[in-house]
């Protein structure tokens, strides 16, 4: 379980006030210090904690990468990065240096002011990449961010797992050729 949903599953009475900081979070209203303050203080619990209780969870699912790497490499597929995340958080979980070499584009929600499942930030990752949203395929754990890359005219594969998505983006792709 992620961070965030850990939070949501520790105090559900929260629920909305950390939706609301999620939010702000996402647009980049408040920076990370901010919010680690911020959950402390609706929480109780003190400031180190939350970075160590809920932050520190947040792994790279390495196989996630190796599929990444693995279309990179074939060299068929543009791929863009398109994030409800502030620069400063993703800086942590994935180096600058390391998102040039996986992905053709990135857009960050708390960059452009736009989160997903907003259909312009999807037709704004198209624009980005040099394609039409019609050529695009999403892969997103969020129904409600597929929801809206549909309304944008792309393709979409809802994330379970590495395997599955593979088999549901050869799907994808057989029924767009």
């Amino acid at each position: 379980m992620s961070g965030g949903n850990s939070l949501k599953h520790d105090f559900p009475n929260l629920s909305q006030e950390l939706r609301d900081l999620t939010l702000q979070s996402d647009y980049q209203y408040i920076d990370r210090k901010e919010y680690d303050q911020k959950i402390a203080e609706i929480t109780g619990i003190p400031v180190s904690e939350v970075e160590s209780r809920y932050w520190a969870k947040n792994i790279r699912y390495e196989p996630v990468f190796e599929w990444i790497r693995s279309l990179k490499d074939e060299g068929i597929y543009k791929i863009g990065l398109l994030s409800n995340i502030g620069k400063e958080w993703l800086d942590d979980f994935l180096p600058e240096a390391e998102r040039h070499d996986l992905f053709d584009g990135e857009i960050l929600s708390g960059v452009v002011g736009i989160v997903k499942p907003d259909v312009r930030i999807f037709e704004m990752m198209a624009e980005h990449l040099g394609v039409e949203t019609y050529e695009c395929v999403m892969i997103d754990d969020l129904l409600s961010n597929t929801e809206g890359a549909a309304r944008a005219g792309m393709a979409t594969v809802l994330f379970g797992s590495v395997q599955d998505a593979k088999a549901d983006l050869q799907r994808v792709i057989a029924e767009h050729a």
